[in-house]
């Protein structure tokens, strides 16, 4: 299916993951969202486009860094 293509397309941008969940998504230009988390508990949105490139990949950047945000 069109959704199965999504999550495929979405994990090989990810890299590493478990599709939590795919839906179809008209936010910045974008026809597909999915719902990635990572092994260590991350979670990343990859939005495709209605040819599952990739629009967008959010979530990501903000965990690569545990202490940047530590309040200080």
């Amino acid at each position: 299916s069109d959704l199965q293509r999504a999550s495929t397309a979405a994990l090989a941008a990810a890299g590493v993951g478990k599709v939590t969940e795919t839906e179809h998504d008209s936010e910045r230009g974008a026809t597909y969202e999915v719902e990635i988390t990572k092994p260590d508990g991350s979670e990343v949105e990859v939005r495709l486009d209605g040819s599952f490139k990739v629009v967008s990949v959010e979530g990501d950047r903000e965990e690569r860094g545990d202490d940047s945000d530590s309040g200080e």
